[in-house]
């Protein structure tokens, strides 16, 4: 019983040290206003990225590499280097998927699928346009290196991809530093941004195919 009582001790200490405070509505909307003006300052971003994906018929997470260039307002490419060459380009409402090398606008359906993804994916790497309340549940909580956004969406088409996003600033830079997409049936995909640069100039064949 004693050994009992010491394990349900050593839990609750544990979940203690490391358990993240939930910022109160006042302060989550303090940290939104600075996140938010951080992200509309930067006109530019071009960074490597680390994607892993974890799934439940998966033993080992599935492991891609890339690079992301961002124009301000709306340039984007988002290319995976390793294992496989694929790349998303959009230029204002034009996008284009690179496949081994073949560019393909995608227009209809298709072109409708891929503007969402694609709005998570700029909303992911600038923090623009993220706090949404109209379609997300949002909540902040802080563990003094990182602020983390947990976003639960609201629509119904966004629910049935994802039934949250999870967004980790560096409290520092106010920065993004990482976002974890988490689907329905528990599989979850982790993008690391990393070697970030702000504000340089991107030419502008990367938004071009």
């Amino acid at each position: 019983m004693k050994r009992l009582f010491l394990i349900w001790v050593l839990a609750f200490m544990v979940l203690t040290i490391y358990a993240q405070p939930r910022l109160s509505e006042k302060q989550s909307q303090e940290v939104m206003s600075q996140l938010s003006q951080a992200a509309a300052s930067m006109q530019t971003m071009q960074c490597r990225f680390i994607q892993s994906k974890t799934m439940a018929m998966l033993a080992e997470p599935s492991v891609s590499e890339g690079k992301m260039y961002f124009s301000s307002p709306d340039r984007l490419r988002w290319e995976y280097t390793k294992p496989y060459a694929f790349a998303l380009v959009v230029n204002g409402e034009r996008i284009v998927k690179v496949t081994d090398g073949k560019a393909e606008v995608l227009e209809g359906n298709a072109g409708r699928m891929y503007q969402g993804i694609v709005n998570i994916i700029m909303g992911s790497a600038s923090g623009k346009k993220m706090f949404d309340a109209t379609v997300f549940d949002i909540a902040l909580f802080d563990d003094d290196v990182l602020w983390k956004a947990e976003m639960t969406p609201k629509r119904r088409d966004m629910k049935r991809m994802f039934s949250q996003l999870v967004f980790y600033f560096d409290k520092k830079s106010q920065g993004i530093d990482h976002v974890e997409f988490i689907e329905p049936k528990g599989d979850k995909t982790m993008i690391q941004f990393e070697n970030v640069r702000l504000n340089e100039v991107i030419n502008d064949s990367f938004f071009k195919e």
